[in-house]
């Protein structure tokens, strides 16, 4: 066998009571079982006219086995009739017009993060896409005579034709409200630590709660 490989059969001539290999069959039948489950809910939900369901993966760079384990659940979303969310295609601030025009148009998602006032107009967004605006752009506002913040995306013009879109400052809020949310989670986990630390070496509850105040 090739190195690193596995073999459940055994040879001819040794008794094996992994020959005929019952856990493994017992596993892909039920898989079967469960694939030809989830198509049929799948159709009855078509049927009932709600969306086709989607599952979205995102895939960071070219680790063989990441690609074979997203490769791996493609094929058996395509056989219960579910969608699986996508080419990524990148582009810059000199990426010419007409060629950001050919990916833009056709994306579900357009996420613009340049810093280039209104590089993102209704002509070359699909109708019903979903935008997010992480770019920022502050430019002289003639009315009230001071700086305002502006996107990469031009909201008012876009925001007719397209499902979803954030303003200009609706990713920054968020991240930071995130990055709170993510604070408060981590802190929670060290208290546990310190907690079960404590109690391997015998601390009292009462002690304990001297201990962390």
């Amino acid at each position: 066998l090739p190195a690193g490989s596995l073999s459940l059969a055994a040879p001819s001539t040794q008794s094996c009571h992994l020959c005929h290999c019952p856990f493994y069959l017992s596993l892909v039948q039920n898989e079967a079982v469960v694939i030809s489950e989830v198509q049929q809910e799948v159709e009855e939900w078509v049927v009932l006219g709600n969306k086709q369901a989607h599952l979205s993966m995102v895939l960071v760079g070219e680790n063989p086995a990441s690609h074979s384990y997203v490769l791996h659940k493609i094929r058996p979303a395509s056989e219960v009739a579910i969608n699986s969310d996508a080419t990524v295609t990148v582009s810059h601030q000199y990426t010419p017009k007409e060629q950001l025009k050919k990916c833009t148009v056709l994306a579900e998602i357009v996420i613009s993060a340049v810093g280039i006032l209104n590089l993102i107009t209704a002509d070359i967004i699909k109708e019903g896409a979903a935008l997010i605006n992480v770019g920022i752009n502050r430019v002289q506002d003639p009315i009230l005579s001071k700086a305002k913040l502006v996107g990469d995306v031009d909201f008012e013009g876009i925001r007719k034709n397209a499902n979803y879109i954030t303003p200009v400052w609706g990713v920054g809020p968020m991240t930071v409200a995130m990055l709170m949310k993510n604070t408060i989670i981590a802190a929670k986990k060290v208290l546990r630590l310190e907690k079960r630390k404590v109690l391997k070496h015998g601390v009292t509850t009462n002690q304990l709660l001297c201990f962390l105040s």
